[in-house]
């Protein structure tokens, strides 16, 4: 139980906190760019919205495996913003996730260097959430890149989002275990840090 603690001990940490929201932030807007809702371009457009008449039958219709139609349009000047409610609630929970197993890494780390270990100990425990959270963009990013995909592995792209959420999800355990685990050795030492 002591993994429960430890997640509100990363909402009770401020910085612990910031940088797990700023981990999400950044990485649902890499994912925007990355599933093409987010363009930014050179253009000096005007500020506009526009909501689609049909949006609650486009809202759940997917333009790809785990992409969906966009319901609305954001424009402003040198950004379009195609808006599904669907993929921004996949990107945002990726991103948690990641943000969450960062948030943890600091606290692993600040519990490592009190109880004597090594602080990188505490910072590898999060290596498994950045592995697992370029699942699913990397292989965009080559496509946007312009680097030759074969079709096997344009097949296996319809995988990697559901792949990404096991792997954040399990690095996201992993980090809890081993980040409680050093928190918990601190405190037998009698040296443990505050919440």
């Amino acid at each position: 139980m002591a993994e429960y603690g430890l997640m509100g001990r990363v909402v009770r940490d401020r910085g612990a906190w910031l940088l797990a929201l700023s981990v999400m932030l950044a990485y649902l807007l890499i994912y925007q760019l990355a599933v093409q809702d987010l363009t930014l371009d050179g253009a000096a457009r005007p500020f506009s919205f526009f909501l689609v008449a049909n949006w609650e039958g486009l809202m759940w219709r997917e333009r790809a495996p785990f992409q969906f139609e966009p319901i609305a349009v954001v424009e402003a000047p040198h950004l379009v913003w195609l808006i599904s409610p669907v993929n921004l609630a996949i990107g945002s929970a990726m991103g948690a996730l990641t943000g969450m197993q960062i948030g943890l890494a600091r606290v692993a780390r600040r519990c490592s260097a009190v109880c004597g270990l090594s602080p990188a100990t505490g910072v590898l425990a999060g290596l498994p959430g950045l592995l697992a959270g370029s699942a699913c963009c990397a292989p965009v990013i080559f496509i946007l890149l312009c680097v030759q995909v074969t079709a096997s592995l344009i097949s296996v792209m319809s995988l990697m989002i559901p792949i990404a959420f096991v792997l954040l999800a399990a690095g996201l355990v992993a980090t809890t275990v081993v980040a409680a685990r050093r928190c918990a050795a601190a405190a037998a030492d009698g040296s443990g840090i505050r919440a």
